[in-house]
């Protein structure tokens, strides 16, 4: 299995905690941000292979989040999650993956793991 790092955003502290944990034990680097602020500082500090982002957070989006790493790259994989109807979330780029909460990590790791 390739190692990837991944940058993981949501509110959430222990839903986030908790699946940073699951991801770093399936043998993965886990960046985490607590707000779409923090997530697009972390992507324009350095690159990721993955970007996992709860849609609705306080402040911007996951909208956000995904179109910034969509911009600096383009081959990452683009992964929100949110509770909401996917009809609620028509501003997200073209490309991005949606999973509905509440998932399981292994569908996760299925989605993000490079094919």
């Amino acid at each position: 299995m390739t190692s990837l790092t991944i940058l993981y955003v949501d509110d959430d502290h222990q839903h986030r905690d908790l699946v940073a944990q699951a991801l770093t034990g399936a043998g993965h680097a886990v960046t985490q941000a607590a707000d779409a602020a923090a997530a697009l500082d972390h992507l324009n500090k350095s690159p990721f292979d993955c970007v996992v982002t709860d849609y609705n957070m306080p402040g911007d989006t996951g909208a956000a989040v995904a179109r910034q790493a969509r911009v600096l790259n383009p081959r990452a994989t683009v992964c929100v999650v949110s509770g909401h109807p996917k009809e609620e979330m028509t501003d997200l780029p073209i490309g991005t993956l949606l999973m509905t909460k509440p998932f399981s990590v292994p569908l996760l790791l299925d989605v993000l793991t490079p094919r």
